[in-house]
């Protein structure tokens, strides 16, 4: 299988069946054929270039490490968030002629924000 985005599922699909799922890189697979070929000559070229053992395989990482980064991307979003709008209430306080920096952000700070 080529490197080509959103297929999990299937992945998941042939992990089930007990396949083994080899994925191609691309760009070191397209270096290898001579000219833009039809996708029959393509499918011979990926055969031939697997019994020749040159098939250029991308490192796919596992189910745990996958849902390990996609929890450190949401994270990762959740903080910016939290940074777009603590920089948000912060120019607010400016407005309102509050200057206290970091202090704005400790209880003491937050509770003078009603005065």
């Amino acid at each position: 299988m080529e490197a080509s985005g959103h297929a999990r599922w299937f992945e998941r699909l042939l992990g089930d069946l007990q396949f083994e799922l080899w994925i191609g890189d691309a760009a070191e697979i397209r270096t290898k054929r001579v000219r833009k070929q039809r996708p029959m000559q393509d499918a011979q070229l990926l055969l031939r270039l697997m019994v020749e053992d040159r098939f250029s395989r991308i490192w796919v990482p596992d189910a745990d490490n996958r849902d390990l980064r996609q929890l450190l991307w949401h994270r990762h979003r959740l903080v910016q968030m939290r940074t777009r709008i603590m920089n948000q209430l912060h120019v607010i306080a400016l407005n309102e002629g509050v200057r206290r920096k970091k202090a704005l952000w400790r209880p003491a700070g937050r509770r003078n924000w009603s005065r």
